[in-house]
């Protein structure tokens, strides 16, 4: 709300949420190392610029410039990294791999087992980030054939998961239409992976959405294998692949799915 007031310098509401939240904070004081404060504002901060569809690039570069003043190898230095971290690796976002890494270098020496455990966690996680190939895997479509990832090789791939239960899924839904009738004809195609438990539900919400693509779920909810397998913990979530199964980008919709799309396919 304040930006209208004393927002003038910067271009949007973004980028003043993201330069003013610590204007306030010094966070060179040593009193800073003894206080959860930093960790958990460090989380809520990250948690909202990964909420609102930022390129990875910009994401990446706001979070670096808040933490910039900060000692590194300290104990703020670590719980602000700890909050950035846990966000990023709950919303399985690209960025997660980056501030990982700066936490593996500034404490390799000041706490091994911690950067230690941390190297592990980033080597089981890595083929879910982007660069990654996209472990293959195997779900029933709405006829209960099984469908492999690996088998829509060959295209620009969308793997959407979602639910007919989830409001934000099926507000998107009529964006994802627009992007597909846009795309298909230029190599785009998509996976729907639902987490629904009830198969009438799951088929009507298809129908009625008039999502006109391939869709695949073991009908167990929140347990469904491959949202297990690829650390989904939120729906909607997308995962983005280039046409050998590398993961491009995790997370986009509205806005960004389609300057992604336009980017890849546009000049097809």
């Amino acid at each position: 709300m304040s930006f209208n007031n004393y927002g003038n310098e910067y271009e949007d509401e973004i980028a003043y949420f993201a330069n003013e939240y610590f204007k306030y904070a010094d966070l060179k004081d040593e009193a800073y190392n003894y206080l959860p404060w930093v960790y958990e504002s460090f989380k809520s901060y990250t948690m909202t610029l990964s909420g609102i569809g930022l390129p990875d690039e910009t994401h990446r570069k706001y979070i670096e410039a808040a933490m910039w003043k900060i000692p590194k190898g300290s104990p703020t230095h670590k719980m602000a990294l700890s909050g950035v971290i846990s966000v990023l690796k709950q919303r399985s976002h690209a960025n997660y791999l980056p501030f990982a890494e700066a936490y593996i270098e500034a404490f390799a020496s000041k706490d091994p087992a911690s950067a230690a455990s941390m190297q592990q966690e980033v080597q089981q996680l890595k083929a879910f980030m982007s660069g990654g190939v996209a472990p293959d895997f195997s779900q029933p479509d709405t006829s209960g054939v099984d469908v492999k990832l690996s088998d829509l090789r060959g295209k620009v791939l969308l793997v959407d998961f979602w639910a007919s239960w989830c409001g934000p899924c099926r507000r998107e839904n009529p964006n994802v239409v627009q992007m597909y009738n846009k795309y298909k004809d230029k190599g785009f195609d998509i996976l729907g992976v639902s987490l629904d438990s009830n198969r009438d539900k799951w088929l009507g919400a298809i129908a009625s959405d008039g999502l006109i693509w391939h869709h695949v779920s073991d009908l167990k909810g929140w347990s469904n294998a491959v949202a297990q397998q690829y650390g989904v913990n939120s729906i909607p979530h997308t995962i983005l692949l280039d046409r050998e199964g590398k993961i491009i980008a995790r997370g986009l919709r509205g806005p960004a799915l389609e300057q992604k799309l336009e980017e890849i396919l546009g000049s097809r």
